[in-house]
């Protein structure tokens, strides 16, 4: 666990690179390509100036809620129907970073994790991208938009 000021601090570290880093390592499969840095550039231009004070805040703020106040203990609640749309790939984890290397590796586990949700949530469906990460809609648009329109006509 970190603190909300630890989170907040980091947070105001954040750049261009520190983003295309961590989305490297985490979101696309290994896979880099150059039209990825558009995305990157406009994650990087919310921190930018005295807004992104705000910015890194409301980031500590949320990493600290998903640390701290999980929703998975009410998944069953969800009672309209849900579409989990997956990259397989994806390994993000927040705090996999300060986590003990043993547990580290066991987090960010998006085919078991979706699994799990999908059983959890009584009317879903789960659709998984077997060769994506963390943003399927980003690395292949064409099968995400494909996925998301059958999956649409589906629903009441």
């Amino acid at each position: 666990m970190a603190t909300v000021d630890q989170l907040y601090e980091r947070e105001l570290k954040t750049s261009f690179d520190s983003i295309k880093r961590y989305q490297q390592a985490t979101y696309y499969a290994g896979v880099w390509r150059p039209q990825y840095d558009r995305w990157v550039t406009m994650l990087a231009g919310t921190y930018a100036g005295d807004a992104g004070k705000i910015v890194a805040l409301g980031q500590a703020l949320t990493s600290d809620m998903i640390l701290s106040q999980p929703v998975v203990y009410e998944f069953e609640r969800i009672a309209v129907p849900t579409v989990l749309m997956i990259g397989q790939k994806d390994t993000t984890a927040i705090g996999k970073d300060r986590a003990l290397p043993e547990i580290a590796q066991t987090l960010g586990n998006y085919p078991e994790l979706g699994r799990m949700a999908n059983r959890r949530i009584g009317n879903s469906t789960l659709v998984a991208f077997a060769e994506l990460g963390h943003a399927p809609q980003v690395q292949d648009p064409a099968l995400f938009i494909k996925a998301l329109l059958e999956h649409r006509a589906r629903l009441p």
